[in-house]
């Protein structure tokens, strides 16, 4: 990576740039495990993994967490092993267990996370070209879509109004659905998560379905290609129908026991954008909205300010919701926005890191500060924080060379994107 250019385009010095990519470095030994048996809550897996933090929190595997840290290491010349086994102990959980689960503790079997193994397993399949083990891997992803994500019988029972989908746990609480999203916690779903179709949700699994037909169709199977491809036709136009607010100009989540949408703006609102649904004269208004309501001094902010304000609401931003936005951006021609907000997210990283020698779970991008805490003190050293760093470097220098394209980052594609 040439520093000089990178550190020239977002504008910060050179030995900050070195010193955080250093501090990175360093960091990824304090955040791997290897626990191959059961040990008392702590479900054990085949294969090494990153924790979240370095602390006494988060020493678990979680599912959407890894997502990013398989995409900045998997072609990592230490860590691209580590990365692929990540991969595989996901596949293994569904083996053993038919979910993938909040984490890796016997007690978060009752729900899961944000649904992100069908594009893990595709960037392991391009980095390896591995035919057999695609075939093997995708059953398990379709079973997961099917059996947890694409049910409506209990324990799973998360398909609930027009074929769409809400975050659950079998306990049917509102408070452990709402960690289930992944959001947790939050003012979003004013303390009644079941009773939401969430639209970020629903664009994921729309990803499922058409990378379900793009591995169909690698794999020479006609028909399963065509039935994910009709289903995710249908799911894009159940999006549009019932989340897209003309009036306002933006995607919000859907109330379907009351049948009207939120009016809680979010980042979410995004991800439309970041999978494709969104049309373009759609994404043109969704731009305004971000620039106009969303975006801070250093970078977005989760939500527009609520009564009641929790960690995944505003002023914090999170990396990974940085990262989302960003492939949006990109995906319909935004490039210059999105390079806005990597200077700015990537400013806040390097302030913070100069103040405290860390990087942060979380950012208090309205006014420049370490996250606002909630359920716990707000982590450091963080794994997608630090994952995310680097993906974004990696477009970052590309722009720097004149080619802005999340497509072409040399850490695999980490757009979730498909061509549209």
């Amino acid at each position: 990576m040439n520093l000089a250019r990178v550190a020239a385009t977002i504008k910060v010095s050179e030995q900050d740039l070195r010193e955080v990519l250093e501090y990175i470095e360093k960091f990824w030994p304090k955040l791997i495990r290897n626990n191959p048996e059961d040990a008392g809550t702590l479900i054990g897996l085949p294969n090494p993994y990153v924790v979240p933090a370095g602390s006494e929190f988060f020493q678990e595997m979680y599912y959407w967490d890894s997502y990013p840290v398989i995409l900045a290491l998997l072609n990592h010349k230490k860590y691209s092993k580590l990365a692929i086994g990540m991969v595989e102990n996901l596949l293994y959980l569904i083996d053993r267990f038919g979910i993938i689960p909040n984490a890796t503790r016997f007690y978060f079997l009752a729900r899961s996370q944000p649904p992100l193994l069908s594009h893990s397993i595709w960037h392991v399949y391009e980095k390896t070209g591995d035919r057999m083990w695609l075939e093997e891997a995708v059953s398990k992803v379709e079973y997961e879509y099917k059996n947890v994500w694409y049910n409506n019988v209990h324990p799973n029972y998360r398909r609930v109004y027009k074929d769409l989908s809400r975050y659950y746990d079998i306990n049917v609480l509102d408070d452990l659905a709402e960690a289930e999203s992944g959001w947790d916690m939050t003012s979003r779903y004013s303390g009644k998560c079941l009773d939401y179709l969430p639209v970020d949700l629903n664009c994921l699994l729309y990803v499922y379905e058409k990378d379900l037909a793009n591995i169909y169709k690698i794999l020479n199977n006609t028909k399963r290609e065509k039935f994910y491809k009709k289903r995710a036709k249908k799911r894009a136009e159940t999006v549009r129908e019932i989340m897209w607010s003309d009036q306002a100009g933006y995607f919000y989540d859907f109330n379907f026991v009351r049948e009207s949408q939120s009016h809680a703006l979010t980042i979410a609102g995004i991800y439309p954008m970041t999978v494709g649904i969104a049309t373009k004269d759609q994404a043109k208004r969704i731009v305004g909205m971000v620039e106009d309501r969303l975006l801070k001094k250093y970078g977005v902010v989760q939500s527009e300010k609520f009564v009641e304000n929790k960690q995944w609401d505003w002023p914090n931003g999170w990396a990974l919701m940085q990262l989302r936005i960003i492939e949006g951006l990109m995906a319909y021609g935004y490039d210059e926005l999105a390079l806005e907000i990597i200077k700015r997210w990537l400013k806040i990283n390097i302030k913070l890191f100069r103040e405290s020698g860390k990087l942060w779970e979380k950012y208090d991008v309205v006014h420049g500060r370490i996250g606002m805490a909630d359920r716990y003190p707000t982590q450091h050293g963080f794994a997608w924080t630090n994952a995310c760093f680097l993906l974004l470097l990696d477009i970052t220098e590309q722009a720097g060379e004149g080619d802005l394209d999340v497509e072409k980052s040399h850490r695999g594609k980490i757009t979730l994107a498909p061509a549209f």
